[in-house]
């Protein structure tokens, strides 16, 4: 695939995930979220988090460590609820950015920690930020069509990816899923995702920080 593709696909990836979070009620930031304890509030900080990393990560520079702790991120700390749609969305234009180079897609990069090889790790990103839009609007009742090149490209990173990243404790079980299944619920599937899930079932408030079947928390080596 050539970087160019992987440009449009990561922009396309961004898009999608901020405007699922602009479509997210803040008085449903309570919800829980497929990503194991999140709520959807401690979503949207992850993908604050993310678009920062994404951004650092694309230019080489290092981001702040406090960063993978932080909830809520500098970003966000101080600021109304009804304000942090707006202001990840104001860092979806930088990430892009960053990774519109053809250079951001050469050599090794990382997130948090040791590098791996850029057109993987933008890979990951690409699948990330579209499971993260699928969770945001699963967990707060919206209807979002994944496009079908986002949708392929996401189960390719993840067939690809999960193994490793299970055994590094990034994902959850693999769910079961028919082989004949949407492309995209086989992507689910594979990051630990069931994509029947429905946030009637899934009422309350968790007791404990995100479980591993976030794909998140990354060592940079691996998912996001």
């Amino acid at each position: 695939m050539l970087p160019a593709t992987k440009v449009e696909q990561l922009a396309q990836s961004i898009d999608l995930v901020v405007d699922a979070v602009r479509g997210a009620p803040v008085d449903q930031y309570h919800n829980l979220t497929p990503c194991s304890a999140w709520t959807v509030k401690d979503l949207v900080n992850h993908i604050a988090m993310m678009l920062l990393m994404t951004r650092d990560a694309g230019t080489r520079t290092a981001s702040d460590p406090g960063l993978l702790t932080a909830n809520p991120v500098p970003l966000l700390a101080g600021r109304p609820e009804s304000e942090w749609a707006s202001l990840l969305a104001g860092r979806a234009e930088p990430a892009v950015r960053a990774w519109s180079e053809p250079a951001a897609w050469e050599g090794e990069a990382g997130l948090s920690g040791p590098p791996m090889p850029a057109t993987a790790l933008g890979g990951i990103l690409i699948a990330d930020f579209t499971v993260h839009a699928w969770d945001t609007a699963a967990a707060t009742g919206q209807r979002r069509t994944i496009p079908a090149a986002l949708a392929e490209a996401t189960f390719a990173t993840y067939s690809r990816e999960a193994p490793r990243m299970r055994s590094l404790g990034l994902l959850g079980d693999e769910v079961p899923q028919d082989t004949d299944a949407p492309v995209f619920d086989r992507a689910l599937a594979l990051s630990g995702r069931d994509s029947r899930w429905t946030p009637v079932a899934h009422q309350g408030v968790p007791d404990g920080p995100p479980g591993p079947s976030s794909p998140a928390n990354l060592p940079a080596s691996r998912n996001t």
